[in-house]
């Protein structure tokens, strides 16, 4: 059962060794601190790995208003949740995203579209409890020293966050193969010499 952002900040709490609530009105310094960090700590957490729970992939569409500047010929809008680049298709490197909604390009997608897979921010409720578990130390770490309830406690949230953190990635990346950079291994790009090759 997914836990709501109630829940994760009880959670939160009781691990900084206070009561668990049961909502968010007429709360405490602390419970108003982490409702109102709640949703930059998750985008921020979620931008900084690449949680495949957290991706998505959109074809991606050509706006009419040509960039700015001369090098750049085509301008296309980032979906309004855009948090993070994970890939384009096809593969490309020119390119430049600019204030976080364009991505300006020389790519015309007139013959072949153009696909962006990204990271957004997931709803609360549908957050694996691998990523939950990570998230509630997330949390807690930061009440221990934005309200400096209990700054003893940082150093062993943030060893155990730590851990919680390795454990949702590696639970994140199951079932998912290596994908090499290249087709050919390294030797075969590589000059070698007559003699060396035989």
């Amino acid at each position: 059962m997914p836990l709501t952002r109630v829940q994760i900040i009880s959670q939160s709490l009781t691990l900084l060794g206070k009561k668990p609530i049961l909502n968010l009105t007429n709360q405490s310094d602390i419970v108003t601190s982490a409702n109102d960090a709640f949703d930059m700590l998750l985008q921020d957490t979620i931008s900084k790995g690449f949680f495949r729970f957290a991706t998505r992939i959109v074809q991606l569409n050509q706006n009419v208003n040509t960039p700015i500047g001369g090098y750049w010929l085509y301008n296309y809008t980032l979906p309004a949740d855009y948090v993070k680049l994970v890939h384009l298709w096809p593969v490309m490197y020119d390119f430049e995203i600019y204030e976080n909604n364009s991505l300006y390009s020389n790519f015309n997608n007139s013959s072949q579209p153009l696909y962006l897979e990204y990271e957004f921010t997931p709803l609360v409720q549908s957050l694996p409890p691998y990523f939950v578990k990570y998230f509630i130390y997330e949390l807690a770490m930061h009440l221990a020293l934005s309200n400096a309830q209990r700054p003893d406690y940082f150093d062993a949230l943030k060893s155990e966050r730590t851990i919680l953190l390795a454990q949702a990635q590696a639970a994140d990346s199951q079932n998912r193969p290596q994908t090499p950079l290249q087709s050919a291994p390294m030797l075969t790009r590589r000059f070698v010499s007559t003699f060396a090759s035989g």
